[in-house]
Order: structure tokens, then C-alpha cells, then sequence
């Protein structure tokens, strides 16, 4: 029972300022440092996060899709963030897939009748929460510290109806969601470098078809991050 007793007050020691180098030794080797070792070398409560990069949509079928994007994120700590700007330009065409499978195998009527909707230009705000931190050794030398990020979003996007004979149509403003995915790895001091998966929901057009869509991006982008460390 005294052993038992001796454990469980054992289990509670800390480092005292009185102990002795040899004291202190004992404590972290048998319990770990008090402080995590986990804990963030860039702590991002009230900083802002400047950015941008290139994309791609690689999930679609009706059309080939290139883009870049800028990004403002305000961090109010390390989990909580908020991006009240959030621009992506888009530049597309027909896929092969409907150039060869639907519009070379229809009457050219047809072609000058039926269009796909292509995205141009999308304008969101999101809420982002960053569950999960950790370091990365990039080498037996080198540490990098990375987090992942989720987030939700509304905004706008605009499309254009391109129809299969490549003719220009109308563009339009529609109101859309947006969902977020990310990987953001920090350099020393200021930078990171982040991978990004976006979703953005909205209504499509595609052969004569009034449907909510998605339209998928996966980009990489550099940023920069403003206030004092």
C-alpha cells in the first residue's frame, strides 16, 4: 500500500526553481518537459495572412480549367481564423471529352444550341479552423512547421456559357458556397507555403440542364504573414 502511495504523489512532481540540475533531469527524463513540445514557433493570434498562387481544376469533365487566386485571412489565434477575401480568376475551354465524345458526333445546330458553364471569376468570405499542428523534419537538420485547415464560406461567382461551337455566350452572377481544405507549411519568419483544396457550389447551366453544381480547385499559393513575432 505505501508503494502504491509513494507512486501516486511521485506522479504529480514538477520542476522547482530550489531543484538541482541532477532534480530536474529526473522529473523531465521520467515525465516530459511542462511545456508541450508541440507548441507553435510562429503563434499566429492576431496576425494577418496575405497571398496568393496558381490552380487547376483536375476533376472535371466538360472543361480545362486554369486559375489564380489572392487571399486575406485575419488569424484570431492558432485555431480560429477568418478570410473576409477571398478572389479566384478562372480561364477555361471544352474539354476533350466533350469535344470529341458530344460535339463532334452532333449536327452543328446543336452545337450552336447547347452550352457548358464555365466558371470566370469567384468573390468569397469563410470562417476557417485549424484543428491539427505539427512539426515536419524536412531533414536531419531542418524542422517545419505545418498546421491543416478547414473552412466554409458564401460569396459569388460568375460564369459564361460557352457553347460547343466555342461561341461566347452571356455571363452571369450567381450566389455560391464555398468549402476549404488546406495544408499550410511556415518558413522562417514570415512565410508559408499552402496547398489548397476548394469547392465551390453554385448553379450550372450544361446542356440546357439548370443543375447546382460544383466546381473543385486544387491551387498552391505563397504567403505572408504581417505583425510582430
Amino acid at each position: 500500500m505505501g508503494s502504491v502511495l509513494l507512486f501516486s504523489s511521485s506522479s504529480f512532481a514538477t520542476i522547482r526553481e530550489k531543484d538541482t540540475a541532477v532534480e530536474q533531469f529526473r522529473v523531465q527524463s521520467h515525465y516530459g518537459p511542462e511545456e508541450a513540445l508541440l507548441k507553435p514557433v510562429f503563434p499566429h493570434e492576431s496576425k494577418l495572412e496575405i497571398g496568393g498562387g496558381v490552380g487547376l481544376a483536375p476533376l472535371s469533365s466538360l472543361q480545362k480549367t486554369w486559375s489564380y487566386s489572392g487571399a486575406m485571412v485575419y488569424h484570431i489565434n492558432r485555431r480560429h481564423a477568418v478570410e473576409p477575401i477571398y478572389y479566384l480568376k478562372s480561364s477555361s475551354e471544352l474539354s476533350n471529352f466533350v469535344k470529341e465524345q458530344v460535339r463532334d458526333k452532333i449536327s452543328a445546330s446543336k452545337n450552336s444550341a447547347l452550352s457548358v458553364t464555365m466558371p470566370n471569376q469567384v468573390i468569397a468570405a469563410s470562417y476557417l479552423f485549424s484543428p491539427y499542428h505539427a512539426k515536419l523534419h524536412l531533414s536531419s537538420f531542418s524542422v517545419s512547421h505545418f498546421d491543416v485547415y478547414l473552412g466554409a464560406g458564401v460569396g459569388a461567382t460568375q460564369t459564361k456559357q460557352l457553347f460547343l461551337n466555342e461561341t461566347p455566350g452571356d455571363s452571369q452572377w450567381r450566389p455560391a458556397g464555398l468549402l476549404t481544405a488546406g495544408f499550410r507549411m511556415l518558413f522562417l519568419p514570415r512565410f508559408a507555403l499552402r496547398v489548397e483544396f476548394r469547392d465551390v457550389i453554385h448553379g450550372q447551366n450544361n446542356f440546357a440542364r439548370l443543375t447546382t453544381g460544383h466546381s473543385f480547385n486544387m491551387g498552391a499559393s505563397l504567403s505572408v504573414f504581417f505583425g510582430s513575432f
